[in-house]
C-alpha cells in the first residue's frame, strides 16, 4: 500500500476566465474500506462553482469565498480548499481522472501596457484515508489533511504523501484593463448614453406628434 501518484496534472485552455483543471490518479491498492481524495489549495482569484460540481456527480467539500460575482480585489486574500472524492468507476480499475471547471475572478486594471496576469496554481495533494489501522511500515496520522471536513470525519488514518508532487504548477492567463484606456472608455460610455437618450427623446417627440396629428383628424 502507498499513496495514491498524481500522474498528471494539466490545465485547459491555459488562456481566459473559464478552463478546467484536470488531475490523473494512479491508485496503488489500498486496505480494504480506503478510499482515495484529492485536496486543491488554489488561489483566491480562482472560482469552483459548488453547482457546476453537483451537475458532474462528484462528491466534494469546498471552503472560500461563495460569492461569485466579486472581483479578486473585494474578496478576502485566502486560499478556495476543494477536497474531491478519486474513486474509480469500477473496483478493477487502478486509475482514475478528475476534471474540474474553474473560473477566475476579474483583476484590477494595471497602469503598465502588461495585458494579461498568470496565475499559478499547484498541483493537487492526493491521499487515502481509511477507517481503522494502517501498517505501521507506512506514514500515516490520525490528523486529516483538512480539519474541518465532514466527509473526512468517519476516517481513524490518513496516508499523506511525504513529499509536495513533482508536477509542475499549471500556469493560467488571464487579459487585465489597462488604466491608460480609461479615458477613451469613460469618453465612449458618455457618447453611447447620450446618443440613447437623444434617439429616446426623438421617439418620445415623434410618438407625441403621431397621437397629435391623429387628435386634430378626429376633431
Amino acid at each position: 500500500m502507498s499513496t495514491p501518484a498524481l500522474l498528471s496534472f494539466t490545465l485547459s485552455p491555459r488562456r481566459g476566465f473559464h478552463s478546467t483543471l484536470s488531475a490523473g490518479i494512479a491508485l496503488y491498492k489500498a486496505a480494504p474500506g480506503c478510499s482515495s481524495f484529492i485536496l486543491y489549495t488554489l488561489p483566491p482569484s480562482i472560482i469552483v462553482d459548488r453547482y457546476e460540481l453537483s451537475d458532474r456527480n462528484i462528491t466534494f467539500e469546498l471552503w472560500g469565498e461563495s460569492n461569485l460575482e466579486l472581483p479578486v480585489f473585494a474578496v478576502e486574500q485566502s486560499d478556495v480548499t476543494l477536497l474531491l472524492s478519486a474513486m474509480p468507476a469500477a473496483p478493477h480499475l487502478q486509475e482514475v481522472v478528475v476534471d474540474v471547471p474553474i473560473h477566475v475572478r476579474y483583476g484590477p486594471p494595471l497602469s503598465s501596457y502588461t495585458h494579461y496576469q498568470s496565475i499559478e496554481i499547484p498541483p493537487p495533494m492526493c491521499f487515502w484515508a481509511c477507517p481503522g489501522f494502517v501498517d505501521p511500515s507506512f506514514r500515516s496520522t490520525s490528523s486529516p489533511p483538512v480539519e474541518r471536513s465532514e466527509m473526512l470525519r468517519r476516517f481513524a488514518y490518513f496516508l499523506v504523501p511525504e513529499t509536495a508532487p513533482l508536477l509542475a504548477a499549471a500556469k493560467l492567463e488571464i487579459p487585465l484593463g489597462s488604466l491608460h484606456d480609461l479615458p477613451l472608455v469613460e469618453a465612449g460610455t458618455a457618447t453611447v448614453v447620450l446618443v440613447a437618450f437623444l434617439w429616446l427623446l426623438y421617439r418620445s417627440w415623434a410618438c407625441a406628434e403621431k397621437l397629435r396629428t391623429q387628435h386634430l383628424k378626429q376633431q
